[in-house]
């Protein structure tokens, strides 16, 4: 099998917080962010890179500016959408996303252990060179894997971060971590 290079990219800054809304677009600073990201990707459009988005708003508009500059659809993937919390009231969310974020990965919730699982399979199975636009917790999901950490919360991926990974014979190895920012989180 061979081997291929995914970067995972955190999406620009959403124009509210996921406990607001939960599924805001881009802020006007994270519009500019998604334009950033497209000039970071430059050198990549030789190397035959498919487009994977979230499904989510934040996701999919921080892909566009590339997509457009490369001429290249995105492709939507439920897999590397948000952490789910569709049964957690909107003013609940940000409470509930801490403690799901320093808890031991044995002790999640089934719903977001299953999510996990379906990240990293979904990962181990990509057969092309991807960029994947996707979130906060998407990320430290894959790193936290990587380095075999017990909580999700491994990392402070910054908006429009590039962290790269590649798989190999079903392996997953860090490339580079992305830029890391202690932000106010708002996925």
């Amino acid at each position: 099998m061979a081997e291929v290079e995914i970067i995972l990219i955190r999406h620009g800054e959403a124009a509210s917080s996921w406990g607001d809304d939960p599924d805001p677009g881009l802020s006007n600073l994270g519009k500019s962010q998604a334009e950033a990201v497209k000039e970071n990707l430059e050198s990549f459009t030789s190397q035959n890179f498919q487009l994977i988005s979230s499904p989510k708003k934040r996701a999919i508009e921080t892909a566009q500016p590339t997509s457009l500059d490369w001429k290249s659809e995105i492709k939507i993937d439920d897999a590397f959408s948000e952490i789910p919390a569709s049964n957690i009231k909107l003013e609940r969310r940000m409470e509930w996303l801490k403690s799901m974020m320093n808890m031991d990965i044995a002790m999640l919730p089934e719903d977001v252990k299953e999510w996990r699982s379906r990240i990293i399979k979904k990962l181990k199975n990509i057969k092309s060179n991807s960029i994947i636009f996707s979130h906060f917790m998407v990320i430290n999901v894959v790193v936290g894997y990587i380095k075999n950490h017990p909580i999700l919360l491994s990392m402070y991926p910054d908006n429009g971060s590039l962290t790269k990974i590649k798989v190999s014979n079903g392996k997953i190895s860090l490339i580079k971590i992305g830029d890391e920012k202690n932000t106010k989180i708002n996925t």
